[in-house]
């Protein structure tokens, strides 16, 4: 909102006839025929644009239909075009620098409709004696409607005052009757964040981050309990989007929190009986394999471009086929996935997980970390972990097998899931190095494994290409460039190694774990 332009709340209950026989108290008015505005206001699904302080709208005004991205509490948009296609990716989006910067904040997730707001419009133009307009004046009444969870309802009347050029003294004694004739005060509120807390939501509520309050001294088990519903909870708000295949991140997200969970199960020791680790460790190993073909798809078409960046460029067009080749067998996976998500067994699986979950611990355990603090579980799965991986990292030679670093990325894996899971025990600023250092780890190892792994799909892609509709000799040969690029690239990844290994395990950061993790075990903090 600039200074020429305003806009008022008027409070429930108020005359707005009374507002107009003021305004003509002053001066003619001359009114237009009312008119409808559609607001939809569109985000990613784990609000990239607000926590970037911005609002995306569609409007729908009479037959005109625009994007406008502006910031928070700001009318002035930052971009406004004309829009002819639907939102969705930001290759969806018109060419432009503005609509880049957008891209960029929406990566590769797709843009949402968070809720419309439907607004009645009255415009009135004050007019002097030679029935000029000096200003104008629109009232809009609205309406918000959140179709996705069928709830709609009235939020604030605005009045927006609106300068016209030359007339810039009757814009200020407008605004000033207003204020203090009239008593309205200056909108604070963004319409869009009225909205949602009508709707009552919460914007900014998904997040795919861990984000816990442990007491460290409340019981091991009650607390794996709490980790693991919040970890369930992202489980489920994921199937919609994985179902309806809206971006690839919908689908990360339920696996990483699927692997957490197995994660929980089995590193956060002894807290739970026996028999359920076990069953419930096989069902979610399960729901990771059925979506495994579908990611592995996902990840081919997300890297497809820098596939081709790394080849001769006269090279670049005869891997099309891989890529058609891609999109022809993805709706065959992605069926698979949903019937397995729409299954008996799934929706059992999670009935079952989520009322053990919310079931209350036992007022007495015989499992022998289930009663202890958390804390002190935390303090020994941590060290011991931590004590695995630097064995591992350590008798890693140049010689060793592949598997060999396979099985110190899971074990890498797990002392990450580990710290994020009990971060709130510690120091916060510690632990962010310790987690930063392990990712800088784990993506020289998972650079390692991922493009061992790449490389064998693709060898197995182009038998199936030649096989089902023969590849031409021309696109074989390219994949073939592409595998040994591929494998170029793990022979780098696997000479860092041992730089990254040993700064991991410097005597600095040998003494931070030290000090988090050991001490604490030794003094008893927490037993």
């Amino acid at each position: 909102m600039n200074e020429f332009d305003q806009a008022y709340l008027v409070p429930d209950g108020t005359d707005l006839q009374g507002i107009k026989d003021a305004l003509e108290a002053r001066c003619r008015i001359g009114e237009d025929e009312p008119r409808h505005l559609l607001r939809r206001f569109h985000d990613t699904f784990d609000w990239s644009l607000y926590l970037a302080g911005g609002v995306l709208e569609e409007r729908i005004d009479g037959h005109q239909r625009v994007m406008m991205w502006r910031d928070l509490n700001d009318e002035v948009p930052i971009l406004a075009c004309e829009l002819e296609g639907d939102l969705g990716f930001a290759a969806d989006l018109p060419a432009g620098p503005d609509t880049e910067r957008l891209g960029r904040l929406l990566g590769i997730r797709r843009l949402l409709p968070l809720l419309d707001v439907h607004s009645r419009i009255l415009t009135w133009r004050l007019l002097n004696e030679d029935d000029k307009t000096i200003a104008r004046l629109e009232l809009e009444q609205n309406r918000y409607d959140d179709k996705a969870r069928e709830r709609q309802g009235p939020i604030s009347t605005r009045l927006r005052l609106h300068a016209v050029k030359g007339y810039e003294a009757d814009f200020r004694d407008t605004a000033l009757m207003l204020n203090e004739g009239l008593g309205l005060s200056l909108v604070r509120t963004e319409l869009l964040l009225e909205a949602l807390a009508s709707a009552g939501r919460k914007p900014g509520d998904y997040s795919s981050q861990l984000n816990f309050r442990l007491d460290p001294d409340r019981r091991a088990d009650d607390t794996t309990k709490e980790i693991l519903l919040h970890l369930l909870n992202t489980i489920e708000v994921n199937i919609p989007g994985t179902r309806d295949n809206l971006d690839s991140e919908f689908l990360h997200d339920f696996r990483v929190a699927v692997r957490r969970t197995r994660s929980a199960l089995t590193q956060i020791k002894d807290v739970f009986a026996p028999d359920v680790v076990e069953q419930y460790k096989d069902v979610f190993g399960w729901i990771g394999e059925f979506t495994g073909p579908v990611r592995d798809l996902d990840v081919y078409l997300l890297d497809f471009n820098a596939y081709q960046v790394c080849l001769p460029e006269p090279l670049r067009p005869h891997l099309e086929p891989l890529r058609d080749f891609i999109h022809a067998h993805y709706g065959e996976e992605q069926k698979a996935l949903v019937e397995h998500l729409d299954s008996k067994r799934f929706r059992n699986l999670l009935r079952d997980w989520r009322a053990f979950l919310e079931a209350p611990v036992p007022e007495s355990s015989v499992v022998p970390n289930a009663m202890r603090p958390v804390l002190a579980v935390a303090n020994d799965r941590i060290w011991t972990m931590y004590r695995r991986v630097r064995k591992e990292g350590r008798a890693m030679t140049p010689a060793s097998p592949a598997e060999d670093m396979h099985e110190l990325r899971k074990s890498c894996k797990k002392l990450r899931y580990l710290i994020e899971f009990f971060d709130s025990l510690y120091s916060k600023q510690e632990v962010r190095q310790l987690v930063k250092l392990l990712k800088v780890l784990l993506d020289n190892l998972g650079k390692f494994q991922d493009l061992a792994v790449q490389a064998d799909h693709l060898r197995e892609m182009a038998q199936r290409m030649r096989d089902e509709d023969g590849a031409s000799t021309d696109t074989l040969l390219t994949m073939g460039i592409l595998v040994g690029d591929l494998l170029e690239h793990q022979h780098r990844a696997r000479e860092d190694f041992a730089q990254i290994f040993a700064s991991f395990d410097s005597e600095d950061h040998q003494g931070l774990f030290k000090s988090l993790f050991e001490d604490q075990k030794r003094q008893g903090k927490g037993a």
